[in-house]
């Protein structure tokens, strides 16, 4: 276990029941959505490098401008 991770159990132990449960739920949701996630980009991996190969490639051609096609707020 990892000292960050060891820290937030510790903090949590100190805390009222009602808050450790809302919190373990809370981290279990995250596990759930991060391993939904590498379920996805493993099983799509093929398609995500053809669509970044074509996107950069569109730009080597000058079609597609990442200067302009992204704005960052």
């Amino acid at each position: 276990m990892t000292k960050a991770l060891q820290e937030a159990i510790d903090r949590l132990q100190q805390m009222s029941e009602d808050r450790q449960d809302s919190l373990a739920r809370l981290l279990l949701h995250e596990i759930e959505e991060d391993e939904k996630w590498s379920r996805s980009t493993a099983a799509n991996a093929a398609k995500l490098k053809t669509f970044v190969d074509e996107v950069l490639e569109a730009n080597q051609r000058g079609e597609y401008d990442f200067d302009t096609a992204i704005e960052f707020n």
